[in-house]
């Protein structure tokens, strides 16, 4: 009798490691997949507007990271809609923009600046968002 209660424990007990051993793969996993969303966004960071222009309408839809310059002269506001529109200049592509949103403090012309957002069917850019980058050396102001 001794024997077969040592079985019968032996027994619960490896099903009791399984499930738990189970348990702790599901769980790891699910934390996995959600690390590797929250990653995958950052892989590419951001495509030039040059890049962007040679692959053509391939990517009309889709949600894009671009980088460029803002063209001098080029940026028009509407405030009343709280619209920005703008061009976005590579070193040999340009790309028209359209933001609805509050503008950042140092969006100025000729600022480097990262849109994300998708290309609209007429080639406008709709940009979700606006980012400026900081220069890359800080200058005082002359009073």
């Amino acid at each position: 009798m001794a024997k077969t209660i040592l079985r019968r424990d032996i027994e619960m007990n490896r099903r009791t490691i399984l499930k738990i051993g189970v348990g702790i793969l599901v769980i790891g996993g699910g934390i996995g997949y959600f690390m590797f969303q929250a990653m995958q966004s950052s892989w590419a960071y951001y495509y030039s507007v040059d890049d962007f222009a040679a692959a053509g309408a391939a990517g009309q839809g889709q949600s894009f990271r671009l980088a460029g310059r803002v063209k001098p002269g080029s940026i028009q506001r509407d405030l009343e809609n709280v619209t920005l529109r703008f061009t976005l200049a590579g070193s040999q592509a340009e790309l028209p923009v359209q933001y609805k949103g509050v503008t950042p403090d140092n969006f100025v012309e000729d600022r480097e600046v990262v849109v994300e957002g998708r290309l609209a069917s007429g080639g406008v850019f709709q940009a979700d968002t606006l980012m400026t980058r900081c220069e890359s050396k800080y200058q005082a102001k002359v009073e």
